[in-house]
Formats: structure tokens, C-alpha cells, sequence
């Protein structure tokens, strides 16, 4: 099924995606740019430094992997959804809802 709604359900959802992993390491620059200097004073800079690049690493990397994912697996994924979302409308326009 290569439907439109489908390409434009995935396109969305890989758009929020996207978009959550850029707010993830922004907030961790940012945490890390007004933490800095307490970091400093008690000497953990580096481990602050690497365990946050670890936590942003690991994110980007599922987030990446559930992308790849949706896209091998989209029309199932989304065909469901569309399913169910064409029985409420059609309900909808029968007058059972």
C-alpha cells in the first residue's frame, strides 16, 4: 500500500523526531554551558562532559534507528492507523458517533 497518507504520516512523525533530538542536545549544551563553572570548581568537567555526550549519543542513535525502522515497516505501522482512523469517519458520517 503506497498510500500518500502514509508518506505524509511518516514524514510527520521522522520531522518530530528529528526536531526532539535537536531540543535533547541543545538542552544539554545548555546545561552544560551554565554548569560549566561549578563543574570546574569541583573537578568533574570531563565526566559531566562525557556522560552527557554519551546520553545525547545514545538518543540520536535510537531516535535514528526507530526512523529506519518506520520506513521499512511504514505501511504496516501506518496502514493500521489509517484503518482505524477511515472507521471513525466513515461512523462519523453515518451518525454513530
Amino acid at each position: 500500500m503506497q498510500d500518500a497518507r502514509v508518506a505524509a504520516m511518516f514524514g510527520r512523525d521522522r520531522a518530530a523526531a528529528i526536531l526532539a533530538v535537536g531540543l535533547v542536545w541543545l538542552v544539554y549544551a545548555f546545561t552544560f554551558w551554565t554548569m560549566r563553572q561549578a563543574c570546574d570548581t569541583c573537578g568533574v568537567t570531563l565526566l559531566v562532559l562525557g556522560v552527557g555526550a554519551c546520553v545525547v549519543l545514545l538518543n540520536t542513535a535510537a531516535i535514528a534507528a526507530m526512523i529506519r525502522h518506520y520506513r521499512e515497516d511504514r505501511d504496516a505501522i501506518y496502514g493500521t492507523d489509517l484503518y482505524y482512523l477511515d472507521q471513525a469517519r466513515a461512523m462519523r458520517r453515518r451518525g454513530n458517533a
